[in-house]
């Protein structure tokens, strides 16, 4: 099995999408409210689950920000443990989501955690 295949999920739980696995720093924020940090670890074409400690209800919905895209408008469909899943509004394209898998697959800058020896 090559490395490619392991980041993907297979549909599962009534999901209409292939989840890939991601590690993607993001932003969310409910309408009106103040933004919060978030870290996407799967990504779908049409939703995502981000680890963070907004608080939401199922039903709410927010916006995710993800680098080099325009907000995406998500409800939540499940909330747990500073966990959330989401549904986007409108779903993104194949083409961006691999984008986004492949810019969360790169490796640590040189020298982030300081000088090394």
């Amino acid at each position: 099995m090559s490395r490619a295949q392991l980041a993907i999920l297979p549909v599962t739980d009534g999901r209409s999408a292939e989840r890939r696995i991601v590690n993607l720093a993001a932003r969310l924020r409910e309408p009106g409210a103040t933004i919060v940090e978030a870290e996407v670890r799967d990504l779908s074409t049409d939703g995502f689950m981000a680890e963070t400690n907004l608080s939401v209800e199922p039903g709410a919905t927010i916006w995710l920000k993800l680098p080099g895209l325009e907000p995406q408008n998500s409800r939540v469909a499940w909330a747990e443990d500073g966990k959330i899943g989401c549904q986007f509004s409108t779903p993104l394209h194949p083409l961006t989501l691999e984008m986004l898998v492949k810019t969360s697959k790169k490796p640590p800058l040189r020298g982030h955690f300081g000088p090394q020896r």
